[in-house]
């Protein structure tokens, strides 16, 4: 899926700096999970089993994600989420799979270096699966959209990732059955913010 627009200029303005409503951002991701709850649902029970294992979660978390975020853009257009739109991600799975590899593999060298710089670069790359998707980025490329596009506002977009972990926790510590319902959100909100920041629906 890419959607025309002009991404170096969008990217450049974001990295000149911004700022997110967090209430509106949660609020809008919510919004978008209610358009489809029972999809989301019923995607998020093999979305579970993908990330429940890290191997699963490495070499198929790419697709995934970028199921979810494919879902999220379709309700925000008023489309409805057919069968099919569960696996739409699988489209670009070489370019999603080489994407998560080199993020694990920076993000892994990051931790080795007294943890902080591996907490850096997770959050600087979480706009990468955005560019590959709607845009059709290369991987490398993505990664570098992704982190020019966090510097603009890094706390901002820490803070918000902080609050959907802490909302994920909440949902594992619901015998985990809470997950199906947190993952699925959280996805919505991270379409969200990027959508505040970048504009893919506008």
């Amino acid at each position: 899926m890419e959607v025309v627009q002009d991404v170096p200029r969008q990217v450049d303005e974001a990295s000149g700096g911004y700022t997110l409503s967090l209430e509106n951002i949660l609020q809008t991701g919510f919004n978008l999970f209610r358009l489809a709850p029972t999809e989301f649902l019923v995607f998020s029970l093999f979305g579970l089993l993908v990330f429940s294992n890290p191997v699963s979660g490495l070499l198929l978390g790419g697709p995934v994600m970028a199921s979810y975020y494919h879902m999220a853009h379709q309700v925000s257009q008023g489309l409805k989420i057919e069968l099919s739109d569960y696996f739409k991600g699988f489209e670009k799975f070489g370019s999603l799979l080489k994407l998560n590899l080199l993020i694990f593999v920076v993000v892994i060298l990051g931790l080795a270096m007294l943890i902080v710089p591996g907490i850096y670069f997770a959050v600087s790359y979480v706009f990468s699966h955005f560019f590959v998707w709607f845009f059709d980025s290369e991987p490398t490329e993505a990664i570098r959209l992704s982190r020019k596009t966090v510097s603009g506002n890094f706390g901002q977009i820490f803070l918000l990732y902080l609050v959907l972990a802490a909302i994920n926790l909440l949902g594992m510590l619901a015998f985990g059955i809470g997950l199906l319902i947190t993952i699925p959100f959280s996805f919505c909100v991270a379409y969200a913010a990027f959508d505040d920041i970048i504009g893919i629906s506008k």
